[in-house]
């Protein structure tokens, strides 16, 4: 489900919206208490008390018609707003008959709801009606806090280094985004990612991942003779969005940087090419300059056939295979193949997660050309990259 979701915070007597009000959104409560009265005769009249995890407004949404009730808070109340748009465009994608069904419940009850005037202390609670409503809320607020930690720089970027296994020496970085929250401490990538893309604001975390790693390749690249490259993991919503190449371009650009520097990490199954807006997204990637990686190969959809349709620059073997070669016999064998697959497509490989010696000679014999992993160097701060860096160069000088 993609949507934009609002925050609403109401103290004790506010009024969300009244009786005869548009229909404009829906709010899912996540915590306090709200109370839905109506007037009848010009006299007020309380219907019913809700609180965490009910849904209110979506009513009227799916009638078109004004809103039936009043809804004031009881206590200090935190929602989440939902649009009418959203909610109709993912209705309209319903099967027919459940639809159908939907609309049948909505007039039947609405024909027998009938508010009875009694006192505010009898109003009854209703208890939720989503099945799933704590793991809704939790995604909701996953949401708000995302757009709140771009805001207040909870998120940041540390640096993994790839080195050319040839010689050992760092040619490029990957650059990997974490979330350091004031309540949850550091949330791991795979459970914010997650939450993002479900909920379609992965977009602003890829916008944020490129601004710092093409800030942070610039002012490494500056001092170097022969430049470092950046991967940079995006989703695959944002090979399909309109607007993302812009948007790259524009910031190489403002930073001076050559577009083959930029290497763009995508999972197989995100770069399948059945979209039309990402089939030209790809295309005009490419024509940029920016280097294409498929992550994890090896992982996902592993169609083979599909790789002749992609302007594939590179391939990342995964862990699970990289990081086993020397004690497991069929990862080996994988990794061989892959190593051949890469060099028949003229695409470079990058193996992942190497952290034995043993590994690192076996991806050398079969011809792998880039490797990163705990054997080399973990992931780091940019100022550590810098002086790893520095110190690589003092070493090198020092050789020769």
């Amino acid at each position: 489900m993609s949507q934009t979701v609002v925050e609403v915070n109401l103290k004790k007597g506010d009024i969300l919206y009244r009786q005869g009000d548009p229909n404009d959104s829906a709010y899912i409560v996540e915590s306090g208490e709200i109370l839905l009265f109506s007037h009848v005769d010009g006299q007020r009249v309380n219907c019913e008390r809700r609180s965490a995890g009910c849904i209110l407004g979506e009513t009227s949404i799916l009638t078109g018609n004004p809103r039936a009730v009043s809804v004031e808070a009881v206590v200090d109340t935190r929602l989440y707003k939902v649009t009418a748009d959203d909610i109709l465009k993912q209705y309209g994608a319903l099967d027919p008959v459940l639809r159908a069904c939907i609309e049948t419940t909505i007039d039947f009850v609405a024909r027998i709801n009938t508010p009875v005037d009694i006192s505010s202390d009898d109003v009854p609670l209703v208890p939720s009606t989503l099945s799933n409503a704590e793991e809704l809320i939790e995604r909701f607020k996953f949401e708000v806090d995302i757009e709140k930690g771009l805001q207040n720089d909870q998120f940041y970027m540390i640096y993994q280094p790839i080195v050319q296994l040839a010689d050992g020496r760092i040619r490029g970085f990957e650059a990997l985004m974490r979330w350091q929250h004031p309540e949850w401490g550091n949330v791991p990538p795979d459970r914010f990612i997650d939450v993002a893309e479900a909920m379609g604001s992965v977009g602003l975390l890829t916008e944020f991942a490129l601004v710092e790693a093409c800030q942070s390749l610039a002012r490494i690249n500056r001092s170097r003779d022969r430049p470092l490259f950046a991967s940079v993991n995006i989703s695959g919503q944002d090979v399909g969005r309109a607007g993302f190449v812009d948007f790259l371009e524009h910031l190489l650009d403002l930073h001076d940087l050559d577009p083959k520097m930029i290497k763009l990490e995508v999972t197989e199954t995100a770069l399948l090419p059945e979209d039309d807006q990402v089939a030209a997204n790809l295309v005009l990637l490419r024509q940029l300059g920016c280097g294409i990686s498929i992550d994890d190969f090896g992982t996902g959809y592993s169609n083979l056939g599909y790789l002749k349709a992609l302007p594939l620059t590179a391939l990342k073997i995964d862990r699970a295979f990289a990081g086993d070669v020397s004690k497991n016999p069929v990862s080996r064998s994988i990794v061989r193949l892959l190593v051949g697959l890469g060099r028949e497509l003229g695409v470079d490989v990058i193996a992942e997660g190497l952290e034995a010696q043993e590994d690192v000679e076996i991806l050398c014999e079969s011809g792998c050309r880039y490797a990163q992993g705990f054997h080399f160097y973990k992931p780091m701060l940019l100022p550590q990259l810098e002086a790893c860096l520095s110190a690589e160069r003092a070493n090198h000088q020092d050789v020769a």
